[in-house]
């Protein structure tokens, strides 16, 4: 196994893995806080998503890519396999989170007028709290009961069968992503159909209410380019150890693992023109000077 083999590299590799994907999700952060490019609530969704990301990125940093370095004997340990089982509450999270984005922009299509009322502050904070509540549940069984493969053996299948490991929890485990990616597809894919039809069944709204649709086709389009990303990189992670070069099943596996934060971060950045230009989100209404100061208040709570 090239962790082993070749430790010094593998370790680098993962570090700067870990680097890249902390680094550009923190780029997302300051985009999403500071220049507003998502707005609110929905921008409070994707601070969650992109705060889990910097956690699974840290964890390549601090702990995986140092011990890698060290001796990767060490993984070996039970303490050692419930931290690495940490990464699936932020792996959760992400996948969670997807979900709820997607429904998200399904309510901003189809019922722009209930928008605010359902996706409310508190609902919005509501919902968030509920994937990290799911990923937790998710996450906590694998860290107490750490049987379950992780993508740092590249030489046995991701889901191989191991001995006395609970059947349902392995079930979770492989059941639950494709249960919520498809969610997420058929969710968006619904939402794709009602943006195209938006010509013919809005006619009635105002301009100032009409959602932007080209904004929300890229965005949708994006939400389904992570799922295929994260669909691409669950079929690397278990055919990957077929590899006959050990180099090339641990690219296909371990790192590929520790680099999904870094592409789904240049993802977001390459399909909206806000990430990656000095183009400022413009405003839907102008703001008069008698309700500036409310306004200006709602901004400061909003995330």
């Amino acid at each position: 196994m090239f962790l082993h083999t070749h430790n010094t590299v593998a370790g680098i590799l993962l570090e700067m893995a870990g680097c890249a994907g902390f680094l550009v999700n923190l780029y997302l952060l300051f985009k999403i806080i500071h220049k507003k490019v998502f707005g609110c609530p929905f921008g409070r969704i994707w601070i969650s998503r992109s705060f889990a990301h910097c956690f699974e990125s840290a964890m390549f940093i601090t702990f995986i890519g140092p011990v890698t370095l060290w001796d990767p004997r060490l993984f070996d340990s039970l303490t050692a396999q419930r931290i690495l089982h940490l990464v699936y509450l932020f792996k959760a999270t992400v996948c969670t989170s997807n979900l709820l984005i997607a429904v998200d922009r399904a309510v901003m299509i189809s019922l722009p007028l209930k928008y605010k009322l359902i996706f409310s502050h508190g609902r919005t904070n509501a919902l968030i709290a509920l994937t990290w509540m799911f990923a937790l549940s998710w996450a906590i069984p694998n860290v107490i009961d750490p049987c379950q493969q992780t993508a740092l053996n590249s030489s046995v299948p991701y889901y191989a069968s191991i001995p006395n490991c609970n059947i349902i929890m392995r079930s979770v485990d492989m059941l639950a992503p494709v249960l919520f990616n498809t969610a997420t597809i058929t969710v968006n894919s619904l939402t794709l159909f009602k943006i195209y039809n938006l010509p013919t069944t809005r006619k009635g709204l105002t301009a100032s209410r009409m959602p932007n649709r080209s904004k929300e086709l890229r965005l949708c389009y994006m939400l389904l380019t992570e799922v295929l990303l994260i669909t691409l990189v669950a079929f690397s992670l278990r055919f990957g150890f077929l590899f006959g070069n050990v180099f090339f099943a641990f690219l296909a596996t371990t790192f590929m693992w520790s680099i999904t934060s870094t592409l789904d971060g240049i993802t977001i950045i390459i399909f909206n023109t806000e990430m990656h230009t000095k183009r400022r989100p413009k405003p839907i209404h102008t703001l008069s000077s008698m309700d500036f100061g409310r306004k200006f208040n709602t901004a400061i709570f909003c995330y």
